[in-house]
C-alpha cells in the first residue's frame, strides 16, 4: 500500500492495523514526513519532504506497480472546506477554481494510472460532496483510469472515534476485477465520550503569561510523563496497549491571563457567545465560537488544523487550559505509542489534518479481506 499526501500517517496506521504493508508515504510537510518515517520505520520508500508535482518520473521511486494493491491519500482539502471557501471568498477575492490546490487530485490520478492498484481510496472534507460539479469532474477522471468509483460520507464517531467528524471517502475498484467499491458499516452503538478518551492522562497546570505575548507561549519541552491512573475505559486500554508506563506529547499551550479567565467562566459545552456581555473582548457576531469548552460526557466536535493557531475552541472540560497534543491525538484515535515529531504548534496541525486511524482501519478491513480472497483464489488456480 502506498500513501500519497500522507500527512502524519493516520490513514497509513489504520490500513497497517487492518493488515496492509506500508510501502511509503509522500508529503511536502517536513514535520509530517519525519513523523511518518519515525512511526513507520520499515517503509521501503523514504523520501524527504517532497512536492508531489516535482516527482517527474514515478519509476524513480523504486516501487514496482505489482507491489501496490492499494493506493490511498488525501489531496489537500482546505479549498473544499467551509473554512477554506469562506477565507478565499472574503480575503483572497478570487474564484475557488483558480486555486492550484484544487487540482492536486490530478497528481493522485497520475499515480493511479502508473500503479493501477486493485483499490484506491481518497479522503477529503465532507463539503466536497456538496460541490457536485467538482466532485463529478473528479469521479469522471478517476473512472477514465479504469475504475468503478463510488463515494460515501462517513462520521468517525460511528467507528469508535470520540469525535463528530464527517469526511467523504471516494473508493474505486479496478474494472477488470468486476468488484463493487466496499464501504464499512457503522459499528458503534453508543458513541465514546471525551472523558472515556482522556480521563487517565495526567492533570496539567495552566501556564499564564502577559496579554502582549502570543498564546502559544513559551516553548514547551516534550518529555515522558506518567499516567494519572490505570486505564479507565476499553478505549484507553486500546490507546495504551503497546506504550508502557510513560506517555509522550502530553504538552499544552500557555495562554494569557485574559484567556484563562474566560476558560474559567465557561461551562462545559459553552462558547464565547454564551458569556456575559461585560466580559467580552471581541465582537460576538464574528467570534461567537472563538472559545469553546469540550463536554466530558459527550463527543468532541471536529478537530482541525486551526489548533496550531490557538486551541481556544478546544478547552479541556474540567481543567483551566486547552487540550494537550496527546489529548487531541486520543480524540483522533492515535494510540499513545504513535509519537508526533514537530514543534508543539505543528504537532497540533498534524493531528488536526489527520484521518482518525480507527476510521481508516474500518475503511480498510473489508477491502483487505476482498484482496486476500482474490489472492487465495489465484493461488488455488496455480
Amino acid at each position: 500500500m502506498l500513501d500519497i499526501f500522507c500527512g502524519a500517517g493516520g490513514m497509513s496506521l489504520g490500513f497497517q492495523k487492518a493488515g496492509c504493508k506500508i510501502l511509503g508515504g509522500i508529503d511536502n510537510n517536513p514535520h509530517a514526513v519525519k513523523t511518518h518515517h519515525q512511526n513507520f520505520p520499515k517503509c521501503k520508500l523514504k523520501l524527504d519532504a517532497t512536492d508531489i508535482r516535482d516527482i517527474e518520473n514515478l519509476e524513480d521511486l523504486g516501487i514496482d506497480p505489482k507491489e501496490v494493491d492499494i493506493l490511498i491519500g488525501g489531496p489537500p482539502c482546505q479549498v473544499f472546506s467551509r473554512v477554506g471557501i469562506g477565507k478565499m471568498k472574503n480575503h483572497l477575492k478570487r474564484n475557488i477554481e483558480q486555486d492550484p490546490r484544487n487540482f492536486l487530485y490530478k497528481e493522485y490520478i497520475r499515480f493511479l494510472r502508473y500503479y493501477k492498484p486493485l483499490f484506491f481510496i481518497i479522503e477529503n472534507v465532507d463539503n466536497l460532496a456538496n460541490k457536485k460539479d467538482i466532485l463529478e469532474t473528479i469521479i469522471k477522471e478517476l473512472e477514465a483510469c479504469g475504475y468503478r468509483v463510488e463515494y460515501n460520507v462517513l462520521d468517525a464517531s460511528d467507528f469508535g472515534v470520540p469525535q463528530r467528524r464527517l469526511r467523504i471517502f471516494i473508493i474505486g475498484s479496478r474494472l477488470d476485477l468486476g468488484w463493487k467499491p466496499i464501504f464499512p458499516k457503522s459499528k458503534t452503538k453508543i458513541p465514546l465520550t471525551v472523558g472515556e478518551a482522556i480521563s487517565d492522562l495526567l492533570e496539567l497546570q495552566p501556564t499564564a503569561m502577559p496579554l502582549k505575548l502570543k498564546s502559544s507561549g513559551p516553548k514547551q519541552k516534550d518529555c515522558e510523563l506518567p499516567y494519572r491512573s490505570a486505564p479507565e475505559s476499553g478505549y484507553q486500554r486500546i490507546m495504551r496497549r503497546y506504550n508502557g508506563d510513560l506517555v509522550r506529547n502530553h504538552i499544552c499551550r500557555a495562554h494569557n491571563y485574559e484567556d484563562l479567565k474566560i476558560f474559567d467562566m465557561l461551562k462545559q459545552g459553552q462558547k464565547y457567545g454564551d458569556l456575559p456581555q461585560e466580559v467580552m473582548r471581541y465582537r460576538v457576531d464574528i467570534f461567537k465560537d472563538k472559545y469553546k469548552r469540550l463536554i466530558w460526557d459527550d463527543l468532541s466536535w471536529t478537530l482541525t488544523a486551526h489548533m496550531r493557531k490557538d486551541c481556544l475552541a478546544y478547552i479541556h472540560p474540567t481543567q483551566i487550559r486547552s487540550i494537550s497534543v496527546r489529548e487531541a491525538g486520543r480524540i483522533q484515535s492515535f494510540p499513545d505509542n504513535f509519537i508526533f515529531y514537530a514543534p508543539m504548534t505543528r504537532m497540533f496541525e498534524l493531528v488536526g489534518n489527520s484521518v482518525p486511524p480507527l476510521l481508516a482501519e474500518s475503511v480498510a478491513k473489508p477491502i483487505v479481506k476482498k484482496i486476500r480472497e482474490y489472492y487465495n483464489v489465484l493461488s488455488l488456480k496455480e
